[in-house]
């Protein structure tokens, strides 16, 4: 991997600081929802389990993307030497590949919660009506 001295160090602080931010609160939504599922029925753990492999997947985006401006792409340099457009463009490239397969499984997830809190919502409204 490349790491060039033309980047300012404001690149690196900020690259640092928000990937490790991003990565703790990656990890701080696996465990929540972890509990949330052991919490919650059946039709509801699905979609949180679809939700769950869309923001790995939205995350493995996110990561592959920091690649087009930093190393091994390096587009951010000031020293156009540094610069690799096949590896930014692979990395633009994977950040695409993992981000739609993220919303899809968002989407879904969001949608089966949907369904199920209407479905509950309509069964209530039965029960207290026929009571």
């Amino acid at each position: 991997m490349n790491f060039p001295s033309a980047h300012p160090y404001w690149i690196w602080l900020y690259f640092g600081v928000f990937g490790t931010a991003g990565t703790v609160l990656f990890i701080l939504t696996m465990w929540t929802v972890a509990k949330l599922r052991k919490k919650s029925d059946q039709r509801l753990r699905l979609a949180l389990r679809l939700n769950l492999l869309g923001y790995m997947f939205l995350f493995i985006a996110s990561w592959f993307a920091c690649g087009i401006g930093g190393p091994p792409g390096n587009l951010l340099s000031a020293d156009s030497a540094v610069h690799n457009n096949l590896a930014a463009l692979g990395a633009a490239t994977m950040a695409m590949f993992f981000s739609v397969p993220g919303w899809c499984c968002v989407f879904l997830g969001y949608r089966l919660m949907l369904k199920t809190i209407l479905e509950d919502a309509l069964r209530q409204n039965e029960t207290n009506n026929s009571g």
